[in-house]
């Protein structure tokens, strides 16, 4: 008998469910085309985006801040493809997005995230910008939609490229 440990307790929260459950899609591009190198290295792209129904599975709860507790924190399923090579420090960008929201609200909620992850990483399917776009999303409905839409994707900019493209919707 196979196990599915996403129905599994939280090592944090153990058998307290997730207060939200939101699917992050995976991406392809249709379409791509550089049309040149800007002045910073960067090239400037044309490109076609579409979702496809490949998913990461991110579980959140939220808490009252707790001096004793990091503000947002993260765990990946043991089940999750390459768990093992899954940070759930600073440098992944689901905590990245976390803290970006703290800092830009000043919000004092604690949040924990519990990813399960079946995107290939590094696959150019965009898995880690999705896992941070649906944070960032998560992150403001859990806290009352203190930030616009316009708000969060100007912040979603700053993550990442493509995290952008995972709160407008499913074609860019």
């Amino acid at each position: 008998m196979v196990t599915d440990d996403k129905f599994l307790p939280s090592k944090q929260f153990g058998l307290q469910p997730p207060d939200l459950t939101l699917l992050a899609p995976a991406k392809i591009n249709l379409f791509l085309r550089i049309l040149g190198r800007r002045e910073d290295g960067f090239h400037e792209l044309a490109s076609l985006f579409q979702t496809v129904s490949l998913f990461d599975t991110l579980d959140f709860w939220s808490s009252p801040a707790d001096d004793s507790q990091p503000l947002y924190s993260m765990e990946v399923t043991d089940s999750s493809l390459c768990a093992d090579l899954i940070p759930t420090d600073e440098s992944n960008l689901v905590m990245k997005a976390l803290h970006a929201f703290s800092e830009r609200t000043s919000s004092k909620q604690r949040l924990h995230c519990r990813l399960h992850k079946e995107i290939p990483a590094e696959g150019g399917l965009g898995g880690g910008s999705s896992d941070a776009a649906t944070a960032l999303h998560a992150a403001n409905r859990l806290a009352g939609f203190p930030l616009s839409e316009d708000e969060l994707i100007k912040l979603a900019a700053d993550l990442g490229s493509d995290v952008g493209f995972f709160l407008s919707g499913g074609t860019a």
